[in-house]
């Protein structure tokens, strides 16, 4: 079954967006989460044509939060429907930092990417001083909706299960029997797609890190009736949110409030309730068997714990995977993007900014690369971005290394410096349509003649070199310096 065209003449968008040359190019996107649907918007942008699968009945709905930083807001506001409407949705928190026993060590204060000296830009909406914490629903519902705008519509219950390919064309066979070919297939399906075995020749092995992530999301009227949780978690006079980080000896944990969502997350030992799913939830009570080992934990954040919805708790295993240097398929017909492609700590902050980087990079490496060369342009993007998500994942470790508490003592005597999670210039400073741009050129003589070729979108001096997690866990563990090189800052 071959691509047929999918936008439409009427979409209004048509009118309002730059879009680039009709490439001739057919894309199935297999996914449709946020790196899936942001896959397609940018291809269907770039001239592409785009089919985008999801195997669910409904677009994916998980509850939680997450961040994006400047690079990926500054791509957004290229789409003149969504660049309101992402700062919109977008809570913009003031940030304070709390011991475990509930006391403040500093904030409520706003957030800021540029920490550099002489950085005075007060505009509240500009990328670098804004906070765009986005609840993943409302998120990905703005993304489906510019979709839609474009013409494209997500064909659902197509369930990948298996990706193959030939020197003209990619396929993948559906669980129901049919077959759908492109001249590129996107696997965006998560971290257990069936592309594995088609791109690295095998299923690439992932393993528990020890650790998973307890994330609730469920409206403010739940909490109405208690006046301490209310109170401690109320939106600030000056009308921002308060995201609050508890920190101590057996405790990491967030919570913030908008005007119609109350929303925490915790990091704990996996003690075996934890699972790969969005779907899987666990009861308030398992998560109070947890706290109950903690003495100190405030008396608001059990309840707070015990007001949550019975159904409302996801317990998400937290997996180790060592970074891998291809997501692409040997004859270059299948790319992998988000999860599919890589697995980034909680700590790291910046799983959903990597995925749609993967997006841009990829849409915009098949438009300079044209319809008669889409293997080696889905090279370049192989080797424009993997050291840069390599870099990606070992700050996932710089930042689980900051919260590393051995002993009550180094716990109780963390500062604020100690707790921000680094964000460096190299990452939230980058321009990704840009960088490809001018990088393209060079980076297919490399593939093609063997010429030279560093990338420059890492942390300024750090020189690429193999790691696998284990090792760097194991530092981190025993409380070393991780050695990384080059400015992280």
């Amino acid at each position: 079954m071959s691509l047929s065209p999918s936008v439409s003449n009427s979409a209004k968008s048509l009118t309002q967006l730059a879009r680039s040359p009709l490439s001739g190019i057919s894309v199935c996107v297999v996914g449709a989460g946020p790196a899936g649907v942001y896959t397609a918007l940018q291809c269907w942008r770039k001239g592409h044509n785009v089919r985008i699968l999801e195997r669910n009945s409904a677009a994916r709905t998980q509850g939680d939060f997450f961040m994006i930083a400047p690079q990926v807001v500054n791509h957004i506001k290229t789409w003149p429907d969504m660049a309101d409407e992402n700062d919109r949705i977008a809570a913009d928190p003031r940030v304070s930092f709390h011991r475990n026993t509930g006391e403040r060590i500093s904030g409520p204060s706003p957030f800021s990417f540029d920490k550099s000296e002489g950085s005075n830009n007060t505009d509240e909406l500009d990328p670098t001083r804004r906070f765009h914490f986005h609840h993943r629903h409302k998120f990905l519902q703005m993304l489906i909706s510019q979709l839609e705008c474009i013409g494209v519509q997500i064909e659902y219950d197509c369930c990948a299960a298996e990706f193959y390919e030939d020197v003209d064309k990619a396929r993948v066979r559906l669980d129901d029997g049919r077959t759908i070919e492109a001249d590129v297939i996107v696997a965006a399906d998560g971290i257990g797609t069936k592309s594995h075995t088609l791109v690295n020749g095998q299923d690439i092995r992932v393993w528990p890190s020890g650790l998973a992530g307890f994330r609730a999301a469920f409206p403010v009227e739940m909490i109405a009736d208690d006046a301490e949780v209310s109170e401690r978690t109320k939106i600030l006079d000056d009308g921002h949110p308060h995201f609050q980080l508890f920190h101590g000896l057996g405790l990491h944990m967030t919570i913030m409030r908008t005007e119609d969502i109350i929303t925490w997350g915790m990091t704990h030992k996996d003690e075996g309730t934890a699972s790969e799913s969005w779907f899987a939830n666990v009861d308030p009570s398992t998560v109070m068997n947890y706290v109950s080992t903690i003495p100190t934990f405030p008396s608001f954040l059990k309840r707070l714990i015990e007001l949550t919805p019975k159904d409302g708790i996801v317990d998400w295993k937290i997996m180790w995977r060592n970074p891998q240097p291809l997501t692409t398929s040997i004859l270059g017909r299948v790319v992998q993007v988000g999860d599919a492609a890589h697995t980034l700590l909680p700590s790291s902050m910046n799983g959903a900014n990597q995925a749609l980087e993967d997006a841009i990079y990829l849409a915009a490496c098949l438009e300079l690369g044209g319809k008669e060369n889409v293997p080696w342009a889905t090279r370049v993007h192989n080797k424009l971005r993997f050291e840069r998500v390599s870099c990606c994942q070992k700050l996932g470790f710089v930042n689980l290394a900051k919260r590393n508490n051995r002993d009550a003592k180094t716990a109780d005597s963390k500062k604020t410096e100690d707790l921000v999670p680094e964000q460096g210039r190299w990452l939230w400073g980058h321009d990704p349509e840009k960088y490809v741009r001018e990088n393209f050129p060079r980076a297919l003589d490399h593939l093609q003649k063997g010429t030279p070729f560093q990338n420059s979108n890492i942390p300024p001096g750090y020189v690429h070199e193999e790691w696998a997690v284990d090792e760097l866990m194991a530092r981190v563990e025993r409380n070393e310096p991780l050695g990384l090189g080059g400015d992280w800052s």
